[in-house]
């Protein structure tokens, strides 16, 4: 081993005072932090014999017995007769460590990372290397993270002031430094346990995992781990240490919360002591320090212990995330880094100075003035919000202008100064809102949407390059495959859950312990039906994935030559909403995240004092005890720097080479705190660990609901979103109560828990960081002026005092789904070879009802919620507890922050109230996203909620419309299908990669009072101008144009006649004008390769296209699970039905007038029974801009204002891709639906529009219920159709000075010569920058023909116009049109 063979790790100790006068009184005016009873996991729960299983181990936390301490059960044995008796055994000081993250943080390689580089990453991270492969067939690779096991042995010492001893006759039984061994590991059988053991503080519930099927879960409820021994007394007794990797112990808070760890990652030292007569008794008060010593038993499981030889002490700390300490001594530290020795791991920490009393609680308890922080409803503390994000926005500005401290407040406004900087990165309105609509994206969580194979490849002019049409075909059959295979896997995923669901439904009732039930053989058909569905879908699942590499393979060097993959439009589904709490310390240090700073034994910090005798003793005892324990190595310089550090020692002058340990200092993670970390100071530690909460639900009809630009109670301004206005000024409260059954009992209670992490608040200085790195100073300026004010938010940021958490399981409890820690009848283990093995457990089987091992085995570990089944009762409820879709209000009955050590901070007192509602209200701050609308009560505009608030105040969170299921917004440019109608194939499919999906191109001609029409190609068409005796005047086909004879003869065009036909209609074509006119007026800029084409001089060019949207399902629709339940199936499904007559219908507004980022102008609707040429409904356009003038009627009937009455409705849909008969008497047997079957019938779910729209800006559907989607041409598709499209009007009649001369022939003017030069010249005045020309008709050489043919004619630019010259006749008169050959160029061009 190396000269510095050990690395010693810092862990920062926090010790908390338990006694009854910490608790809370009880009182009203007690606003202070509670202490809850011990709640530890009930593994009871995992037994199955007697179907006892909960769908969560661990209770909630009980705080209506937890004050005053006398009826606190943690703190007094409540049993005891005549009166309760104080636990003595339990109150004293109770020490607990952090661990690093490095155990915290799993690692798993992706299916692509080669087998060498994964192995490497592994022995970086600290893990062993893996044994040969096993030979177990039914192995397969894992996907479950690896984590490493903690350290198991620890010592802590504890050095006593004998002089503060109470009382003082005690003084004798104690002594100065006094240690325990701790096994982490030490596993105990219920019965072998000692009877003065305190079951819930002397060791710790623990689940053993175990590999195969016989495991016996019956004794996994009398399993724990953790021993405690003096160290003198110390022996190895433990022959089966059991692995307390943090994975492993099925418990969440296993590593951080006291309560569920004593004698594993935590102590209590009561100050037990037996008197001269043998009598158990305790201190009254005490000061101790206390000293902590750790390392793996094991050193296979210790991360720096590598033999290989491979990996660098630098590398292999920088794996772990930790990094050296530089103490100036580069010439020893340098050599550590590079040398590749193995090496161990020591970890060590302190806290000096904590005192006991019994009688009294610390100075300083911050968990009290939390509590009453939180429970003061004047200046609300908590905040609801889409995000963290969006929650501490909320909070910010609510609380802006009341925040007691300065420095808080202005950290406050700064975040609200730059909150539009986090939205966009310009100061326009425009920008912003676009971001505030888009910012809304991330309030859904999200999943793959499939696979889709291409074929790269562009032209010079961007446009994808086309492969032949055989590559076409090919392409499209494996599209077509793999987007079946992929629905098919989704569907199977499902149905494992399902098979999980009925096994879970099973053994939680307690009726089927008789085995010739009634209801068996009909639970045996349903389990039989599911075996059989999944069988036959994973059969499927593999010959679609045979096919798919077979044409893979056969073509990869011929059609599908460089086929590549991309991914499909993901999946969404609302998050739940997150709870944000202002003013609370998060406790996690500020420095966490950081690499842990680490030392070696040089650079120790040793005083020039020898240490006490006693304490060398002790030192010298721990050798004796563990003899050749390498981690113990540098045991003696580790206790003399304890002995330098203590606080009343003077302070050592550091030695060269020596640096403090990390958390001997002063760093906060809030503002103002300069305590020492390793000094206990009189403060009470404050660590919140997880919230529990439950709210009441109330289902809001769905017809209550409109889409529309709702304002909400407080938000800055309208966004698009559902919302309940109160247009006829009833408040909601009265419509609730309303029908039969009133509609105001469809009520459920919600509740969940939550693990508060580090992560948030991190990530707000993280992001706040980058924006200002990335944004110039010029635009900081704007928000934040002052250099030193942004150094000040970048250095503080990090020390706001919030923590906040999602409402985990608020969804699953509608969809009733359970949440939390439970029995899986499969037993997943992953082998040393890193192969992963899945069994059914025998002892969960339950054969007469066919839960047999091949059927549990189909689960697939697809069990992570468990369906509500009989556990909660609905049988009295007049409402299905089932909820496909949220809509509907929420308030909070319950909020509790809990802290390691069982502090417990409530934000609604938990206390009982006489009256009909047991609770006080909690007014939280609500983000703009979840605020009511607003309705006008006596003249007072309140919250439009379920239930009337206290005056303007609203405890209220509207839940708007959200799928309860995975679901996409589809959107594609869709062309008509050749052959529609044969052998099902569908009228409309989306366009591929190299198909233009534009039928024609609108410009607005100022000049003539027209509407130009062009091709798809931009060659020009046809013109409808205004005026004449009907009123608008429709140009023959071409005119002044020639078709070119090259064209396609067959080109066409029908759709595009139809609608000039239209627009021979006067008020048609008036309404026509005022919409594209006043829609130009509100949109962007034209991007700057726009001023290379052609066609600047008129109205920006608007392109027709046809687009179809759709609303899928990624799954079969979820059911209600609960089977105690008066009314089984909702009011409402997702999909249509035979069995039931209503399914929802959901709006999407398309485009929008008010955001010039969205380029929609107009649509029209689609005729349910196209046919050529008539596949629009032409008679009317849907469209923002009906007038001028906002507020003006429309200008024409034509034009159908769009809003919240016409939005498109879209009804969900799911195409099954394999057979599923509801009845359950299918046989799920071939033929399969084809894959070109399933992609057909998804193409008939499109609804279709026919588009008016800006080809350079994207259209978005927006919803609320599903992030904005946006449907955007791409560039190629409208770039050569800007080179064709030229900018001409009417002119004359012009007085020439010369004849223009006869037609020519030889060079007609057409659709493909117009942008030629001209042989001919006329002379007309100057018309300033641009090439023009002069298109003069002439009479049509074939009397046949009615109409005249043209010449182009060059401009001389003679004269002005407003300098006439007089020259000599005769003159002649010309009318004909001005055509502008190339655009208008205003500068000099540049040079290059």
């Amino acid at each position: 081993m190396a000269e510095s063979d050990v690395v010693l790790v810092p862990l920062q100790l926090q010790a908390f005072v338990l006694n009854p006068e910490v608790c809370n009184k009880g009182e009203d005016d007690d606003k202070g932090a509670r202490i809850i009873p011990i709640t530890q996991p009930n593994y009871t729960f995992l037994r199955l014999d007697n179907f006892l299983i909960q769908s969560d181990v661990l209770n909630h936390a009980d705080l209506h017995n937890s004050a005053p301490a006398e009826t606190n059960p943690r703190m007094y044995d409540l049993g005891a007769q005549p009166d309760p008796l104080p636990r003595l055994n339990r109150y004293g000081i109770y020490l607990h460590w952090i661990l690093p993250q490095v155990y915290r943080s799993g690692i798993v390689a992706a299916d692509s990372v080669p087998p060498d580089r994964q192995e490497k990453e592994r022995l970086q991270r600290g893990l062993p290397p893996r044994a040969d492969r096993g030979v177990d067939p039914g192995a397969k690779k894992t996907d479950t993270p690896e984590f490493l096991q903690p350290p198991t042995r620890w010592i802590i010492i504890r050095k006593l002031e004998l002089d503060s001893v109470e009382p003082k006759e005690a003084k004798p039984y104690f002594k100065e430094y006094e240690a325990w061994v701790l096994e982490s590991d030490y596993q105990w059988n219920l019965d072998d346990i000692p009877v003065d053991y305190d079951l819930q503080v002397d060791v710790s519930p623990f689940v053993v995992g175990k590999a195969g099927e016989n495991v016996d879960i019956n004794e996994q409820a009398e399993i724990f781990i953790g021993r405690k021994t003096k160290l003198e007394d110390y022996l190895d007794l433990n022959e089966e240490p059991a692995n307390v990797s943090l994975l492993r112990s099925s418990n969440p808070f296993f590593a951080d919360f006291q309560l569920h760890n004593s004698n594993v990652f935590s102590i209590l030292d009561n100050f037990e002591y037996s008197n001269s007569t043998g009598s158990r008794k305790y201190l009254e008060k005490a000061n101790a320090s206390y000293y902590l010593v750790g390392w793996h038993s094991k050193a296979s499981t210790d991360p720096l212990f590598d033999q290989s030889g491979e990996i660098s002490h630098a590398d292999k700390l920088e794996g772990i995330y930790m990094t050296l300490k530089d103490s100036g001594i580069a010439e020893i530290t340098t050599k550590f880094l590079e040398s590749k020795d193995s090496i161990r791991m020591c970890l060590h920490g302190a806290m000096y100075d904590v005192k006991w009393d019994l009688k009294s609680k610390p100075q300083s308890v911050p968990a009290d003035d939390y509590s009453e922080a939180l429970q003061q409803q004047e200046i609300p503390a908590v905040s609801l919000g889409t995000t963290p994000m969006d929650a501490l926005i909320t909070y910010c500005t609510a609380r802006k202008g009341h925040e007691e401290d300065e420095v808080v407040e202005k950290l406050e406004e700064d975040i609200l100064a730059i909150d539009s900087l986090l939205h966009a990165r310009d100061d326009g309105v425009e920008g912003q809102r676009e971001a505030k609509d888009m910012i809304y994206n991330w309030n859904f969580s999200r999943t793959q949407g499939g696979t889709h194979y291409f074929i790269a490849g562009e032209d010079n002019q961007g446009e994808c390059k086309k492969p032949s049409d055989k590559t076409i075909a090919a392409l499209k059959q494996l599209n077509q495959w793999q987007q079946i295979l992929d629905a098919c896997n989704r569907s199977a995923t499902q149905y494992r859950w399902d098979m999980f669901s009925l096994w879970w439904k099973y053994v939680t009732d307690v009726s089927n312990k008789q085995e010739d039930g009634v209801d068996t053989a009909i639970f045996k058909k349903k389990v039989e039906d599911i075996s059989k569905r999944i069988d036959r879908l994973q059969g499927r699942i593999t010959e679609l994935e045979e096919g798919i590499k077979a044409q893979k393979e056969q073509e990869k060097d011929g059609l599908l030559k460089g086929l590549k993959t991309n991914t499909l439009p993901f999946y969404f589904r609302a998050r739940d909403p997150t709870v944000l709490v202002g003013g609370i310390d998060p406790g996690w240090p500020a420095d966490y995240s950081d690499n842990v700073a680490v030392r070696i034994a040089t650079q120790c910090v040793t005083g020039s004092e020898d240490i006490p005798q006693e304490l060398e003793a002790l030192a010298t005892l721990l050798s004796q005890k563990f003899p050749q324990i390498a981690p113990l190595k540098e045991a003696l310089r580790l206790l003399t720097e304890f002995w330098t550090l203590f606080p009343a020692n003077p302070t050592p002058e550091l030695q060269k080479g020596q640096i403090y340990p990390q958390f001997h200092d002063q760093v906060s993670s809030t503002i103002n705190n300069k305590l020492w970390r390793d000094r206990w100071e009189n403060r009470q530690p404050w660590f919140p660990l997880y919230v529990e909460w439950e709210v009441e639900y109330t289902h809001v009809p769905f017809e209550f609901w409109s889409l529309d630009e709702q304002a909400a109670r407080l938000s800055a301004g309208p966004l698009v979103r559902y919302g309940i206005p109160a247009r006829d000024g009833t408040p909601l409260w009265d419509k609730m109560n309303t029908g039969n059954p009133e509609k105001s009992k469809d009520i459920r209670n919600l509740s969940g828990r939550v693990l508060i992490l580090p992560q948030p608040s991190f990530s707000l200085a993280a992001k706040v960081k980058q924006l200002f790195a990335d944004t110039p100073p010029n635009i900081l300026d704007e928000y934040i002026p002052d250099q030193k004010e942004r150094d000040n938010l970048l250095d503080n940021i990090s020390k706001l005092s919030y923590l906040s958490c999602p409402l985990t399981g608020l969804t699953e409890g509608l969809l009733t789904l359970s949440t939390g820690t439970h029995i899986k009848p499969e037993n997943k283990y992953v082998t040393e070879d890193g192969r992963e093995t899945t069994t059914a457990v025998k002892s969960a089987q339950f054969t007469h009802v066919s839960l047999d091992q091949n059927n549990i085995q189909m689960i697939q570990n697809n069990s992570g919620f468990t369906p509500y089944a009989s556990l909660n009762d609905y049988t009295t409820s007049p409402f299905c507890p089932f909820k496909p879709a949220t809509h509907g209000q929420f308030r909070f009955i319950k909020l509790n922050i809990i802290d390691k050590f069982g502090q417990c901070i409530a934000a609604i007192n938990p206390k009982p109230r006489p009256g009909p509602r047991t609770y006080p209200p909690l007014y939280p701050c609500i983000s703009d996203f979840y605020q009511p609308q607003l309705v006008t009560v006596d003249s007072v505009k309140v919250a439009n909620t379920v239930h009337p608030n206290e005056g303007t105040k609203c405890e209220f969170i509207q839940l708007p419309p959200q799928i309860n299921q995975n679901s996409r917004l589809n959107a594609d440019f869709v062309i008509r299908q050749k052959g529609s109608g044969a052998d099902g194939l569908s009228y409309w499919r989306p366009v591929t990669e190299w198909e233009n999906p534009i039928w024609g191109w609108l410009v607005i001609n100022y000049a003539d009072y027209g509407i130009q029409v062009f091709l798809p190609d931009g060659t020009f068409y046809r013109e409808v101008r205004i005026g004449g005796p009907n009123g608008a005047l429709a140009e023959p086909k071409w005119l002044p144009f020639a078709k070119d004879p090259s064209l396609p003869q067959d080109e066409n065009n029908a759709q595009l006649d139809a609608l000039v036909e239209k627009l021979r209609d006067k008020d048609y074509l008036l309404g026509f004008w005022v919409m594209i006119g006043t829609a130009i007026q509100n949109m962007p800029a034209t991007p700057g390769s726009y001023a290379q084409f052609l066609g600047s001089i008129v109205g920006k060019p608007l392109a027709l296209a046809n687009m179809g949207w759709s609303l899928e399902l990624d799954g079969p629709p979820l059911q209600n699970q609960s089977t105690k339940a008066k009314v089984t199936e909702p009011e409402i499904h997702l999909l249509p039905g035979q069995d039931y007559l209503a399914s929802y219908e959901l709006q999407v507004k398309l485009g929008d007038e008010h955001r010039e980022y969205d380029g929609l102008v107009g649509y029209f609707d689609s005729d349910p029974n196209p046919t050529e040429g008539r596949e629009l409904i032409l008679d009317y356009v849907n469209t923002y801009f009906v007038a001028e003038k906002p507020g003006d009627k429309p200008a024409a009937e034509s034009l159908h204002p769009i809003n919240t009455s016409n939005y498109p409705k879209f009804q969900p849909y799911w195409v099954p891709p394999f057979p599923n008969d509801n009845a359950g008497n299918a046989e799920y047997s071939p033929p399969y639906i084809t894959p070109e079957q399933y992609t057909e019938t998804r193409n008939s779910k499109m609804r279709v529009f026919g588009a008016i729209l800006d080809p350079f800006t994207p259209t978005h559907g927006l919803s609320s219920f599903l992030p904005a989607k946006s449907l955007q041409l791409p560039s190629w598709t409208w770039q050569s159709a800007m080179q064709n499209i030229t900018a001409f009007f009417h002119s004359g009649p012009l007085n020439v000075t010369q004849d223009v001369g006869d037609y020519d022939s030889t060079h007609p003017l057409t659709t493909t010569s117009m942008k030629d030069t001209p042989t001919r010249n006329i002379s007309l005045p100057s018309l300033g920058a641009g090439d023009w020309n002069w298109l003069q008709p002439f009479l049509n050489p074939d009397s046949t023909q009615d109409f005249p043919v043209f010449n182009a004619f060059g401009i001389e630019k003679k004269g002005n116009l407003m300098t006439p010259g007089f020259q000599k006749g005769p003159y002649t008169a010309v009318e004909g049109f001005l055509q502008l050959r190339r655009p208008i160029m205003v500068d000099n061009p540049k040079k290059d």
